[in-house]
């Protein structure tokens, strides 16, 4: 898939070896200095951690600054309640639960005068069944596209993201399915990474596939859509937070598969 970053809007997901979601920033030009919150809950043993920061502009390349000094709590649909705790700058963090696939959870940030509020539900857990990688039928050039193959759920409305690497190296590019055409399938989906990634005899990939809510699809498919340059006029991505600011929280989970390229 051949990635186009519009002049309005651009993500960069920056690699943490120690977890399994990404940072995500955004940049938009002609309004700077936004809230930015990515909250994730996985049911994964790592720490759950929400992130804030400001946007900045395009053409400035220093980091995005964190937002500190806010209140976080999360809470799951039984109402148990979980404090978290700012780790560093910016980055706020709970050791004290394990996300269960089927339970909603709902957070609340509390940022000087202002209180941010969303809700999002886990979905049940859709393993990752394989993973391969497969030349392209077409063109000379010397890559390989990876094929991830999976049962979807025939009871369940389902959604999902990838997430590509290459030599522990995170790719860039978005994929966003849904089951809408193959609910209850053996489904094989097709990662083509970008033009300028190269994929080798040799080198060793990762797949996570996570599944995420309805809202949270949105919110990448959206992202999907404009970086791949369909003709769309650039906008932010529908957010589930309320009042409305850039990024998401997502109750998801998580399975992942690695081979190395023949």
């Amino acid at each position: 898939m051949k990635t186009y970053i519009p002049y309005s809007l651009i993500l960069i997901l920056f690699i943490l070896a120690t977890s399994c979601e990404k940072v995500i920033d955004i940049q938009v030009d002609d309004d700077i200095g936004k809230l930015v919150i990515e909250g994730i809950i996985n049911n994964t043993e790592a720490q759950q951690e929400i992130k804030l920061s400001k946007n900045i502009a395009f053409s400035d390349h220093s980091n995005y600054p964190a937002v500190s000094g806010a209140i976080v709590i999360v809470r799951d649909d039984e109402k148990n309640e979980y404090v978290f705790s700012e780790t560093t700058a910016g980055t706020y963090m709970s050791k004290a639960f394990t996300g269960i696939p089927g339970k909603s959870y709902s957070f609340e940030v509390r940022l000087h005068e202002n209180k941010y509020t969303a809700i999002s539900q886990m979905p049940q857990v859709v393993n990752l069944d394989s993973i391969a990688a497969e030349k392209p039928k077409f063109g000379e050039k010397d890559t390989r596209n990876i094929k991830v193959f999976y049962q979807d759920p025939k009871d369940q409305i389902n959604q999902y993201r990838f997430v590509l690497f290459v030599n522990d190296k995170q790719i860039k590019d978005i994929y966003a399915v849904n089951d809408d055409f193959n609910n209850g399938n053996q489904v094989s989906v097709t990662l083509r990474p970008d033009e300028d990634v190269d994929i080798i005899s040799g080198d060793k990939i990762r797949v996570e596939m996570i599944g995420i809510d309805k809202n949270i699809y949105q919110y990448w498919y959206s992202l999907m859509q404009q970086s791949a340059g369909a003709g769309i006029t650039p906008s932010n991505p529908p957010t589930n937070i309320s009042p409305s600011v850039f990024g998401y929280f997502s109750a998801q989970t998580t399975s992942s598969k690695q081979i190395q390229v023949d």
